[in-house]
């Protein structure tokens, strides 16, 4: 059996009227991480550890909040 990878930027709504300037260093920071996980996957690190490198990544990433909390609803409830 072989592998596969997913990454994601969180579950917050983003409109589709959103600029692409505003978009792009999102989209560009999610393929990066993706780019770390799959040459640690293709290098047989251990899963979890891949796990735990691409996830510390996006803590790094400011336009993420992965590591700092969820983005409130307009109800201010997470």
């Amino acid at each position: 059996m072989g592998w596969a990878i997913a990454v994601h930027g969180g579950a917050r709504d983003i409109s589709h009227s959103l600029p692409h300037d505003r978009c792009q260093p999102c989209e560009e920071a999610l393929r990066h991480c993706l780019q770390i996980g799959v040459e640690a996957l293709e290098s047989n690190s251990p899963p979890l550890d891949v796990v735990e490198l691409v996830v510390r990544e996006l803590e790094n990433i400011p336009h993420f909040n992965a590591g700092r909390g969820s983005v409130l609803r307009a109800s201010r409830r997470a």
